[in-house]
């Protein structure tokens, strides 16, 4: 061929290419830190006092001691290393996102509704959540209160001489069943926004995959919230009895394939992907003051069970790909929370930091794979393993297991996000 003609292909090529990677720019976002910090999803009441949920945390030594339990005593029953456990309860990072909920945790009538209302707006108003993310679920498209729920509280919340400061961060849509549906809350939250003096998009959007039609269209889901999308949330409740299974079990196989669906979905759009709640408490037997030693050994043994339970779970959807788990008492925040911190161990971190470091030495020296780490755990490293290394150790950025400062160093992390990771809590 000759070189004129080569020309003229190359040229053309390199203009269908650039349409095309516009085409998939429009597609793509990256969503701030902030919101990768959601291992633990603490669901309350809207109505009561759902301020109360920041300080989950802080009530574990009491839980513990009211069964005659102790740090140690739980990690020896769960056979893991007490070390994560009580760095939970030593940090100081508060809950990684709250979820003040307003369908199913609350009464299915227009009073309790109201109450859900109220009580959501002043905790939002008055409550200092830190860095813990704001969530809230209104009540499902099939529910007459879903947009009281949505234009009351979005509106009730927002202060016209502080839009900056807007007490919101992203609206959890329960029972989500097409994608016209999310288009359609797209476009309420658009006008509450310009109602109230929010930029446009600010109020992200996550939703609940609970039924075999939502797994069947999280494409069309996903694709519908667009940038807003923060998060997929995976409900087994609703899930197992719209499928037919004889039982609510967290591994069950057809509960695994949709998690695989929900995990491959978020991963699409770049967002975490919510694993579903452990519906065993750690509650008692036994209650009341006077308890016999039986009854309380009994309360003791069901809490080290259920404490087992959520653990495993966590455990588990960690391994299937899941960025945090759904949770509604503090004994399973906790647990949730170390399960996630076993997940990157400092030796492990430690691992990829040098791993990351080997590569990058490689590069610059004009190699594009190499060989890293040592021993039995060495291996082929080249622009794809270095990505899986690097996605790992964002992740411990958000999760604050790694120094901002030497994330950002290692370009893990922009310098907005350093300034944003350093900063004190409001």
């Amino acid at each position: 061929m000759k070189q004129p003609e080569a020309d003229v292909l190359a040229t053309a090529a390199r203009a269908s290419r650039a349409t095309l990677l516009a085409a998939h720019a429009t597609r793509q976002f990256e969503l701030p830190l902030r919101f990768w910090r959601q291992q633990v999803h603490f669901t309350t009441p809207a109505s009561g006092r759902p301020g109360k949920a920041l300080s989950a945390l802080a009530g574990v030594p009491r839980l513990l001691a009211r069964f005659d339990l102790s740090v140690d005593a739980v990690a020896a029953q769960l056979g893991v290393d007490a070390a994560p456990l009580h760095a939970v309860l030593g940090a100081d990072d508060g809950l990684p996102a709250v979820l003040l909920d307003a369908e199913d945790a609350v009464a299915a009538t227009p009073e309790a509704a109201r109450q859900a209302r109220s009580g959501a707006i002043e905790c939002f108003r008055s409550v200092d959540f830190g860095h813990t993310l704001r969530l809230f679920r209104p009540a499902g498209l099939a529910l007459d209160g879903c947009i009281d729920d949505l234009v009351d509280v979005l509106t009730g919340v927002a202060d016209p001489h502080t839009p900056g400061d807007y007490p919101i961060d992203a609206v959890m849509w329960p029972k989500a069943e097409s994608g016209e549906e999310i288009a359609w809350l797209c476009e309420v939250l658009g006008a509450i926004e310009q109602r109230i003096g929010l930029p446009a998009g600010h109020i992200r959007v996550q939703f609940l995959v609970e039924s075999a039609r939502a797994v069947e269209r999280l494409a069309n889901l996903a694709h519908a919230a667009g940038a807003r999308l923060a998060g997929i949330v995976w409900g087994i409740a609703d899930y197992s009895a719209d499928v037919g299974l004889p039982h609510i079990r967290n591994d069950h196989p057809v509960c695994d394939w949709a998690r695989c669906a929900l995990v491959n979905a978020a991963g699409a759009c770049g967002v975490p992907a919510i694993d579903s709640m452990t519906l065993n408490y750690p509650t008692p037997l036994h209650r009341g003051e006077e308890l016999t030693p039986t009854q309380r050994k009994a309360n003791r043994v069901k809490v080290l069970a259920a404490l087992q339970q959520v653990h495993a779970d966590a455990c588990h959807g960690i391994e299937l790909g899941m960025s945090g788990k759904w949770v509604g008492h503090p004994l399973q925040a906790w647990l949730v929370l170390a399960a996630y911190r076993e997940a990157l161990p400092a030796a492990r971190l430690a691992q990829d930091l040098a791993d990351v470091e080997a590569y990058q030495q490689a590069v610059a020296a004009g190699t594009g794979a190499t060989i890293v780490g040592t021993g039995m755990q060495a291996y082929m490293a080249d622009r794809a393993s270095d990505r899986h290394v690097r996605s790992r150790l964002r992740r411990a950025a958000a999760w604050g297991l790694l120094p901002a400062a030497q994330a950002a160093r290692l370009g893990l992390i922009s310098e907005a996000e350093r300034t944003a990771l350093a900063a004190p809590k409001p």
